[in-house]
This record gives structure tokens, C-alpha cells and sequence, in this order.
């Protein structure tokens, strides 16, 4: 079992093998389309755009309605999309596909896109995924350390990435339909309408044409280089052709505080200002070389729609980075949209075997675990337990705890720009970053031997990437832990506690809530604490950013990180 929905009423799943063209659906279920896998634009039925957007548009107001196809296709569908289907979600679902193109990274990743008509949240049951475990120490594959008693026992809430199951591109979704007639297991549906078109919708099999551009190369006067200002106005000032890999990480327009910069204006204006950014970077990257662009899908699908007019689509790489949990599908799906001038060069990783950058772009295996103990033990037993990076990636993790992080509120993880850079580049190419920050991204090329340029508004981050390759210099290693640091910027919107000593640990004070809760049969609150407790109401006030940070431990059931044996049978 991969998945336990709560207050479910499981759909009927119903396969309507008709062609979508033909059928109308006027009652109120989830309905889900299969289309091929294309492999680019070209090979999409011209006519397909207009017969999903009629089905969709015929469809009851209620209906949810899911389409699984292509990242290609997917991004191209919803950057067209009209403004009477709103879009929801974009799932990235693990898949393994019949072939793939040797030259570029391998493909691992399918797009499950959600519409409905009706505004407002995604309507569905909260659902969960499963734990997986090592097949080696037979622990969950992710540790949870000292937080076990804050999960739940059968897993973890559903997120926008699913690599607990494993599409296969030309098999029927089993899986796929068998989480999703619970996750939409709703009163007001009563099926989970199934329309398989890849027969009606078969791929033209049109190679893609590149669009042509001039091979002339300029060089720079200067490719190694911290500059603190607007990046446009830099950006104008370098050649044409003369970049080998460019990296954004703009502003998300989320209301974030970024120190100098408004990150929540106009919608209309933060668009123009990208596709301002995003033309120069265009103009001076070099002929078959890489633009990669990181934000949420949301956005990466604007980018799209303005860079498909000047660049080739090359990729659309799935980064799984949960950041916070603030729905109850979490979001973890961040994009790097990858474009082109004309033909990409082949990827670096194929073509070279340098054991330094092997270890940024090779990972563990998902099924295996990362602890140490375990990682030793799979060396004694001779276990194959690497393999080169797909599209799809799973194993960099956030910069949560302040002794990885400097005074900057959404600070890459270093292992991330190491792993692009050896991607995308060789030894004495040049990377350039209009969005610098604290120099995650420079500091990364000059590690790699690569030239640099990083450009960034505030004066206050440039000066810390400044001292941070001034560290490099001297031998400090400028991603090194940091015991006891305190930036003032924060990476979420929870309040910092100040420093205290804890006289008794918040795991302590939580499972004490949690055995109040069991005493008295309610999540308790602040008086019951102060009635029930063995603990002095202060430790609870003083010790937690929040009561529901405090009551915890008693909202779930708690988990081990081993399989338990109602799991091991239903799975």
C-alpha cells in the first residue's frame, strides 16, 4: 500500500476508451487523461491544444481535471492556457522511459498537471505516502532523527513530487489512478473518469529544428569578477556570445524580505523586468551552451513562454526541495527550466570522467538510505549503490540549520551549484550568475576551476560573498559549518526564539502534551497544560514559536524508522 487518504469515499474508476474530441462529461468527477510522451513540440497533433481546452471548458464546474503527459508538452499546454481553467498543480511523477537521449541527462520524471474551472484551493482528502525503507538496514531511507515522535506512523504527507512509485511510459498507471481516486475520493464525486489517448494522440515523430544563430565567440576583459549593482545595466555591458553557462535564481515575487529589494510588486511589471533579464542572457550566452533558470513551476512556465521565443527548450530538471509545509499537498516541486542557443553540447558528465565532479553528479541510488553506519556497511558488501544523476533530484537538501547558513534568507545548498556547474561546464569556462547573493554560485566555479561573474544589487550581500572568497583564498573552506552563528535574515516566516538554556528538552515537552491528550481525550490548551502538566507552563511559552509547535506530538501518532509489521503486510 503507498498511500492511506483519511475520510475517504474511494471513486469508481471508469476507462472511457472513446476518443476526448467526443465525449462530454457534465457530472462532477475527476477526470484524467493520459496523452503521449513527446519528445518536442513539433511531434504534438496541432489540433490537441484546442481538444483538451474544449473538454475541459464542456466539463461540469466542479470536476477536477488531470492530464499526464511530457514536461515538454506540459509547460508549452499550460503557457497557453486559457484564463477560464486555472491552474493548480504540476505532480512530477518518477518514470522510466524506453529510451533516452544519450547526450543530455537522462529523462526520470513525468508532469501530472491539475486544472479545475472553479477558482480557489485544490478541493481533495489529505493523503500520505508511504515510508520507504533500505533494503540494507531496513530503516526509512530518510532519517528523521530526533523528530520521530512529530510523524506520523504509515508516512508522510503527499507532496508535488511522487518517487514512491515508478511510472513506466508505455504500461497503464496503476499506481497512478490507484492514489488518485482516494485523493479525490470527495461527496461530490463519484468517479475517476480514465481516458487513455495515446493511441488517439500518437507523437508526429518531427525532429525538432534548432533555431540557427551566429557561431562568432567574443572573450571577456574580465571573467572573474564580483560586481555590485543592477544587473541589467551590467548585463548590457558584456559581449554577445561570450558566457558559457548563465544561473538565475531570481526574486520568486512572493513576498519574501531580500535585503534592498521589493520581492512582492506588480505581477505585469515582475514579468517584463524577468524577460528584460532574461533577453541579455540570451544575447550573451555562448552558441550551444545552457541558461538554466530556477522557480517554482508556476513561474518557470512564464519564463518558458518568453524564452522558447529566443532560446531551444533543452530540459526541465525537478529539484525536490521542500521548503515549508504550508498545504496539505506540501510543496517540494522547484524547477530548473534549461534553454539552449541552438543545439546543447553534450553534457559534460558523458564525455569526461574527472572523480572530483563525479561526486556532484553522481548520488545514491532512492532506495538506499544516507546514513553513515549504513553507507559503511554497503562498501563491506561490495553494494552498487550509486548512479548518475537523472532530471529528476532528490538528495540536496535545504540550508535549514543556521551553522550551514550566512546572513542571506534563501541560500542555495552548495552541493546544488556544484552539481549544475559540473553539469553544464569544463575547467577555465565561465559561469555567470545575475543573482548572486552571498556567492553560493561563484564561490562554487572558482572550487571547480571555473572563471566567474556574479552580479548583485545589494551591497550588503556582495560584501559577504567578497569575504567568503577572500576565506577561499586563504584555505577556509567559505561552506563550512559555522557552530553557534545567528544570521538576522531568516529562511521562513516563523519568529526566532531567542537563546535560551532548556531545562528540559521540547521533545519531553511535547510527548508530555501528547500523554495530557490521551488523559482527557482533547488536544489540550493552555489551561489544561497548566492543571495537567509536570512541567511549569513557562517552558511551553518560552521554549516554542507557537501552541501548535507545542501540541505536535499529540496531533499524530508518531513513527519508528522501522518497517512495523501491519506496513510490511499491506505492502
Amino acid at each position: 500500500m503507498t498511500h492511506l487518504s483519511e475520510n475517504v469515499l474511494p471513486l469508481k474508476v471508469k476507462e472511457i476508451n472513446d476518443d476526448i474530441e467526443n465525449v462530454m462529461s457534465k457530472i462532477p468527477s475527476a477526470e484524467f487523461i493520459i496523452l503521449p510522451f513527446y519528445e518536442n513540440l513539433q511531434s504534438v497533433p496541432e489540433k490537441l491544444y484546442n481538444v483538451i481546452n474544449n473538454f475541459i471548458f464542456n466539463g461540469d464546474e466542479k470536476s477536477t481535471f488531470l492530464l499526464l503527459t511530457s514536461p515538454i508538452f506540459a509547460v508549452d499546454y499550460c503557457s497557453k492556457l486559457p484564463a477560464n481553467i486555472h491552474y493548480k498543480l504540476w505532480i512530477a511523477i518518477q518514470t522510466e522511459f524506453k529510451k533516452n537521449d544519450e547526450s543530455n541527462l537522462k529523462n526520470n520524471h513525468s508532469a501530472l498537471l491539475v486544472f479545475t474551472k472553479y477558482k480557489g484551493s485544490l478541493r481533495h482528502t489529505k493523503t500520505r505516502m508511504a515510508y520507504t525503507y533500505c533494503p540494507v538496514c531496513s530503516k526509512t531511507t530518510k532519517d528523521y532523527g530526533g523528530k520521530k515522535h512529530l510523524y506520523h506512523e504509515f508516512g508522510t504527507l503527499l507532496s508535488d513530487v511522487w518517487r514512491n512509485i515508478i511510472f513506466k511510459e508505455d504500461e497503464y498507471p496503476e499506481q497512478i489512478i490507484d492514489i488518485l481516486k482516494d485523493l479525490f475520493g470527495l461527496e461530490e464525486y463519484k468517479f475517476l473518469n480514465v481516458y487513455d489517448q495515446r493511441e488517439n494522440y500518437k507523437s508526429l515523430s518531427k525532429p525538432y529544428i534548432y533555431k540557427s544563430f551566429p557561431k562568432k565567440i567574443n572573450v571577456l576583459d574580465n571573467n572573474e569578477l564580483l560586481y555590485n549593482g543592477d544587473c541589467i545595466q551590467y548585463l548590457k555591458s558584456i559581449p554577445d556570445n561570450s558566457i558559457d553557462f548563465c544561473f538565475a535564481d531570481p526574486p520568486y515575487n512572493l513576498m519574501k524580505k531580500y535585503n534592498n529589494f521589493d520581492d512582492g510588486i506588480n505581477i505585469k511589471n515582475y514579468f517584463e523586468w524577468c524577460d528584460t533579464w532574461l533577453c541579455e542572457l540570451g544575447r550573451i550566452i555562448k552558441p550551444n551552451c545552457t541558461v538554466a533558470i530556477l522557480n517554482i513551476p508556476q513561474w518557470c512556465i512564464r519564463h518558458f513562454k518568453y524564452l522558447s521565443t529566443i532560446l531551444d527548450y533543452q530540459d526541465w530538471i525537478v529539484w525536490e526541495g521542500l521548503s515549508l509545509p504550508v498545504r496539505m499537498i506540501m510543496p517540494a516541486h522547484y524547477s530548473i527550466i534549461c534553454f539552449s542557443k541552438g543545439k546543447p553540447r553534450d553534457l559534460s558528465l558523458l564525455s569526461r570522467n574527472i572523480a572530483l565532479e563525479d561526486k556532484y553528479t553522481k548520488t545514491f541510488s532512492n532506495n538506499f538510505c544516507l546514513r553513515p553506519n549504513c553507507i559503511n556497511e554497503r562498501k563491506k558488501l561490495n553494494v552498487n549503490d550509486t548512479e548518475y544523476i537523472t532530471n529528476l533530484w532528490w538528495n540536496i537538501h535545504r540550508l535549514k540549520h543556521n551553522s550551514n547558513r550566512v546572513d542571506h534568507p534563501c541560500q542555495l545548498p552548495p552541493l546544488f551549484m556544484l552539481r549544475l556547474i559540473s553539469l553544464f561546464t569544463s575547467e577555465n569556462e565561465t559561469v555567470l550568475d545575475p543573482f548572486n547573493g552571498v556567492g553560493t554560485t561563484t564561490l562554487s566555479a572558482k572550487i571547480l576551476n571555473r572563471k566567474y561573474i556574479g552580479i548583485e544589487l545589494s551591497e550588503y550581500y556582495h560584501n559577504i560573498a567578497i569575504l567568503r572568497h577572500q576565506e577561499l583564498v586563504n584555505g577556509i573552506d567559505p561552506f563550512r559549518k559555522i557552530i553557534n552563528n545567528i544570521p538576522s535574515s531568516k529562511n521562513s516566516r516563523v519568529e526566532r526564539l531567542k537563546k535560551q538554556e532548556y531545562k528540559v528538552d521540547k521533545k519531553t515537552l511535547q510527548l508530555e502534551i501528547k500523554r495530557i491528550k490521551n488523559e482527557i481525550g482533547k488536544i489540550p490548551d493552555r489551561k489544561d497544560v497548566i492543571i495537567y502538566a509536570k512541567y511549569p507552563i513557562e517552558y511551553y511559552d518560552n521554549y516554542f514559536v507557537d501552541w501548535g509547535e507545542v501540541t505536535a506530538a499529540a496531533r499524530t501518532t508518531g513513527m519508528t524508522e522501522y518497517k512495523k509489521k501491519y506496513q510490511h503486510e499491506l505492502l
